[in-house]
């Protein structure tokens, strides 16, 4: 009777194990055939694309010659247009990474299906995670195009180009709050993501602050910079706190009646910033990324004090009369941040995700988002060493400085 029972049990379990593999074989398959469905649509919307694409220049001839003019034109661009000496070099250098780690991230976004890109799966499908995923990926393949178009033909982009990728890099950079409760990261991690947005949306003002210079700008753009204020000093909030997370901690052992008084001071400063951030590593990395975050941190908020000390005509009186490569630069050099910061967080993700070895992603972290903007920073001085420092802050002994608020209410 038990060996009865023992042999129809094994019968059972068997048919429920036949049964779930078949229904798992069965989902993979309607999973797959699901897959190779939207991958054909993709292709097709593509080839409709590039056949609207042709018949718009005329048809295959003239869009393969326009092609070629273009193929020409860029490479000649690219090599005549090479600055000279050192900075030239390292002007390529730097661009030519930004420019791969872009494509790279553009292939792995979720906004680029498959088989053109190779995208990461999303794990949230809400309208905020939606709109961080692509005004993520519009921010980056536009800001490329700007890198591109200085460049190759030294040139800037207009009115139109600013607002959009501004526009896109504020909703990504406001957009991603919802997704931290399901970033699997340390707190040193997320913090670090919350730093970088902070950068995006400052920069964003950077990019408003340079774009006030032009002629048929708009009056009432120097008050549309002032609310980036919030996210200046949000930054340098932020860059403090990692300083001070990685102060030595006062050993546990020692009690507080025991405690000297710079003990006292050191846990009553540092606490609320190790509680947020977790235990941090005073390696190479993390003390390189930690100290130029706060020293640009620092120098952003010195640069927004003193254009709204002395507005736009004032502000870059000096680079407009001694500095040809800086105010040329400064209408890309904005923006040109916010895609060095933005690739740095998507590598960053890439690591936490394991899509990539958290060691690379470490090191790209400090070249792009701690040295990189600082490269953005000084690139005119890459295209002509004669040029200033820092321009912004070097005043004309002939020109009359006030201050340009009370000026506007005839004070």
């Amino acid at each position: 009777m038990a060996a009865t029972e023992a042999t129809e049990d094994g019968a059972v379990a068997a048919a429920l194990e036949e049964v779930t593999t078949s229904a798992r074989e069965e989902k993979k398959t309607s999973t797959s055939s699901s897959s190779s469905k939207s991958e054909n649509l993709v292709l097709l919307a593509t080839a409709m694309v590039a056949s609207g694409i042709v018949a718009a220049n005329g048809g295959p001839e003239e869009s393969l010659e326009k092609i070629q003019q273009f193929t020409y034109a860029f490479f000649n661009g690219l090599i005549q247009n090479h600055a000279p000496g050192v900075g030239g070099y390292i002007e390529d250098v730097y661009l030519a990474t930004l420019f791969v780690g872009t494509v790279y991230a553009l292939w792995r976004s979720s906004a680029v299906p498959r088989p053109i890109g190779n995208p990461i799966q999303r794990k949230s499908r809400t309208l905020a995670s939606t709109l961080h995923v692509f005004s993520g990926a519009g921010a980056l393949a536009i800001a490329l195009y700007a890198v591109v178009l200085e460049r190759v033909f030294r040139e800037s982009p207009g009115w139109t180009w600013m607002w959009v990728t501004s526009s896109l890099f504020l909703v990504n950079s406001l957009s991603y709050g919802p997704l931290m409760n399901i970033f699997k990261a340390s707190k040193e991690g997320k913090y670090a993501m919350q730093l970088g947005y902070s950068f995006v949306a400052s920069f964003q003002g950077v990019v408003w602050i340079a774009w006030s210079a032009q002629p048929d700008a708009p009056d009432w753009l120097f008050w549309a910079v002032m609310p980036f204020w919030y996210f200046s000093i949000a930054k340098l909030w932020e860059s403090t706190e990692f300083c001070l997370a990685l102060v030595p901690e006062v050993p546990r052992d020692v009690k507080e009646e025991d405690m000297t008084f710079g003990n006292k001071v050191n846990k009553f400063i540092t606490a609320g910033s190790r509680k947020r951030l977790g235990k941090m590593t005073p390696d190479a990395a993390t003390l390189t990324y930690v100290g130029l975050n706060a020293a640009a941190a620092v120098f952003d908020n010195c640069y927004m004090a003193v254009y709204t000390y002395l507005g736009p005509e004032q502000f870059w009186h000096t680079n407009q009369l001694f500095n040809d490569s800086d105010f040329h630069l400064r209408l890309v050099k904005g923006t040109t941040g916010s895609l060095t910061v933005a690739l740095l967080i998507f590598i960053s993700t890439l690591g936490w995700r394991k899509q990539m070895p958290m060691k690379y992603a470490i090191w790209l972290n400090v070249a792009l988002g701690s040295v990189g903007p600082w490269i953005v920073l000084f690139w005119h001085k890459l295209l002509d060493p004669s040029e200033m420092w820092f321009p912004q802050f070097v005043f004309d002994p002939e020109f009359t400085y006030h201050a340009y608020i009370p000026s506007l209410f005839g004070q």
